[in-house]
């Protein structure tokens, strides 16, 4: 099977679940072919993209054509017009602002508000062959009668695992006998809310005057697995997310994760040991990193393979999706 996969999303940085995901499929022995286009240095690439994935179509009789996101399903439907071709569309919607309906992460920008138009979605997503979502949520807010899977995002099992604690924070310089907390994201970015985990932290310094909050958002990837291991609660304060790849790495880690309830963090975390799911509260918040700081999140591993989340479970389920697709 030849996959054409078109999206913005490939070289994004840490969690780059995209690039993860073709190399599973890869490893699947599928072919995939990946066209990116590097949608954040100009919004232009979403037009630009239409004659490339026009010209790929002409050259290569692909099976299914696999987009991330919405804008590039518009020019992806545009090139497969202007390329006389009807290879299924396959979209997977990821896009977690969906679920914020207060406009919380909107900004003044135009391609902001577009980017939290419901009607645009649903426009796109009616448009494809069949749609994938990361989240049940997105799902039901989204509501458009096509075929649709819910398949969140993987997370590499081989990679995320469990290191000695002590020797991860002798590498990273941080200290060995205090409580570390970790927030992955980058502080700089709205949505993530890093002053409500801020909040949480100076309260926390309160009962444990030397505790340490360490941030994401300039970590090399393959660095992660380093910085998890050393933390001893991974915080999670977003507005909004789809299906959060921070979460489910903790858990790989089995690290004690405690978040605000954001895309499908509550499905991952309920009942398991020494993670919470709190309201938009500092006080509660601390709460529960003082009272799981202490553990280890065990189970964690064993919760992800259940739900099918290790990167080789959830290539032959998107696998699966395009045999449906295919009537194979």
């Amino acid at each position: 099977m030849r996959v054409l996969v078109a999206t913005s999303l490939y070289l994004s940085g840490h969690g780059n679940w995209v690039a993860e995901q073709v190399s599973s499929l890869r490893e699947a022995g599928l072919n995939v072919d990946v066209i990116f286009f590097n949608t954040k240095r100009s919004r232009l690439q979403y037009v630009l993209s239409i004659p490339t994935i026009a010209r790929a179509l002409r050259s290569r009789p692909y099976d299914v054509i696999h987009t991330h996101h919405t804008y590039m399903l518009l020019g992806v439907l545009m090139a497969r017009r202007l390329a006389g071709s009807d290879v299924p569309i396959i979209l997977t919607n990821h896009e977690g602002e969906l679920l914020d309906r207060e406009a919380r992460t909107r900004t003044w920008h135009p391609t902001s508000y577009l980017r939290h138009s419901m009607a645009v979605k649903r426009f796109a997503a009616r448009r494809a062959d069949f749609v994938i979502f990361v989240a049940r949520r997105l799902a039901e807010v989204l509501h458009v009668e096509r075929p649709y899977a819910v398949i969140p995002c993987g997370v590499d099992l081989r990679k995320f695992k469990p290191i000695d604690r002590q020797a991860c924070r002798q590498e990273l310089g941080l200290p060995l006998d205090t409580v570390v907390l970790f927030f992955p994201a980058n502080p700089r970015r709205n949505g993530k809310r890093f002053e409500l985990a801020r909040a949480a932290y100076d309260i926390v310094r309160r009962r444990l005057p030397s505790a340490v909050l360490v941030t994401g958002g300039g970590i090399d990837a393959d660095r992660m697995p380093v910085y998890y291991n050393a933390a001893d609660v991974v915080l999670q304060t977003s507005y909004c997310e789809a299906s959060p790849t921070v979460v489910k790495e903790a858990l790989a880690c089995e690290v004690p994760v405690v978040s605000t309830d954001a895309g499908d963090t509550r499905e991952l975390l309920d009942g398991l040991a020494h993670c919470a799911v709190c309201p938009e509260d500092a006080e509660a918040i601390a709460a529960q990193i003082l009272a799981h700081c202490a553990y280890r999140a065990e189970g964690g591993r064993e919760r992800l393979r259940g739900k099918q989340l290790d990167l080789e479970q959830v290539a032959q389920r998107v696998t699966r999706v395009y045999e449906r697709v295919l009537g194979t």
